[in-house]
């Protein structure tokens, strides 16, 4: 992001004063969170052991990445070597990020000579068009940064809620102030200028509005950046609105989150969408389920009905009767003929077909002038 790296390679200077934070010249930078700070260091070019430590670089875990060559990558840290400077770089900045530094160069940590740094994490950089506003979004619990330049330097300076007019948070001519949750601290420029810091800390809903961070007077032109918190809990998926307030500062329109914020108003309906899905997905598979229940009760239903049907058939009967063939009785000469009747009834199982009589005569295997009664042998069953 050109606006960040922009402030990161200013490097600032903190004289000495009543602040009580550092006895010692360092370099200041500054990163917004969840983005990168590349920080120049003055390791010698030769291959010596060069490190960078966070304080108080007493101990080796202190050492964050070394090395004797002129580039090396360690996590999140990385050395490199341009235009005959060295730089180091953090990425993925956190708050926690947030602290004084060395780099050193020297076989051991007690051995070796030190540069002091110091990096500020902010969430927010107000620069530029003083009439230009920022909203930042945080959660209850949390912290917020903000860094506010100007292009002169200042010895009063201040830090606001909402019109200013009686909710003055902090107010001090001190480089450095603490009030309760809030905290203002003023660094000077490096050429021209001053950065001002100011910040809440435990956050709470209540906090959410709109803050000034200014130089000079609250009652004044005095230059002065605008910028919106807006402050939810964890569990609060919807943001509080709040109006612009009127102030003597031109100010206009402009929403631009930080790498902070809560949930967007997307995530925050996904909830919805993940219910409404599954009580569809529930409703199909209760059809279904139903849909399938009734299938194999009209199945069992109807083979119980076939079953019952099978047992109460009747038993295929045959009915024979005795006939003599027509005139052949007068004829002594003529075979005589019996007569079977085979009658189908019901099922086809049995054999027979249909519901016609079907009948047939046997064939005599005697001469019908023989002195015994003929005898008949062969009957065939038709089809």
């Amino acid at each position: 992001m050109d606006v960040c790296h922009s402030l990161i390679f200013f490097v600032l200077t903190l004289q000495d004063g009543n602040t009580g934070l550092f006895s010692a010249q360092h370099s200041v930078y500054s990163g917004i969170e969840g983005e990168n700070v590349r920080v120049q260091c003055s390791f010698p070019s030769s291959r010596t052991r060069k490190f960078f430590c966070k304080e108080p670089c007493k101990q080796n875990r202190d050492i964050l990445i070394e090395t004797t060559d002129a580039t090396a990558q360690s996590g999140r840290y990385s050395i490199d070597y341009k235009d005959r400077r060295h730089f180091v770089t953090i990425s993925q900045l956190t708050k926690s990020d947030s602290g004084r530094y060395r780099c050193g160069v020297g076989s051991s940590l007690s051995s070796a000579s030190y540069e002091y740094i110091e990096i500020i994490v902010v969430d927010a950089m107000l620069y530029g068009d003083l009439s230009a506003e920022k909203t930042i979004n945080a959660r209850t619990g949390g912290n917020i940064v903000v860094e506010c330049y100007f292009t002169r330097s200042g010895t009063q300076m201040y830090f606001c809620k909402e019109k200013c007019e009686g909710d003055i948070l902090v107010e001090t001519t001190s480089e450095t102030y603490l009030k309760d949750r809030y905290s203002i601290r003023y660094v000077e420029g490096y050429q021209r200028g001053g950065f001002l810091y100011v910040s809440i800390e435990q956050l709470t809903q209540s906090d959410s509005g709109w803050y000034r961070c200014g130089l000079g007077r609250t009652n004044s032109r005095d230059p002065s950046h605008w910028f919106r918190l807006i402050v939810t809990d964890a569990l609060t998926t919807s943001s509080p609105s709040s109006s612009v307030p009127s102030a003597s500062t031109e100010t206009s329109n402009q929403s631009e989150s930080s790498t902070s914020s809560p949930a967007s108003p997307k995530t925050t309906e996904q909830p919805e969408s993940t219910t409404t899905t599954g009580v569809i997905l529930y409703v199909r598979l209760t059809l279904v389920v139903l849909v399938i229940v009734s299938s194999l009760s009209v199945l069992v239903f109807c083979r119980k009905r076939t079953c019952k049907a099978k047992s109460e058939e009747p038993e295929p009967r045959v009915e024979t009767q005795n006939a003599s063939a027509p005139d052949a009785e007068d004829d002594p000469s003529q075979p005589t003929y019996s007569e079977i009747k085979f009658v189908s009834v019901g099922s086809s199982q049995s054999g027979f077909h249909g519901d016609a009589e079907c009948v047939i005569y046997s064939v005599p295997q005697v001469e019908a002038s023989s002195d015994e009664p003929p005898l008949y042998s062969t009957v065939n069953n038709p089809q």
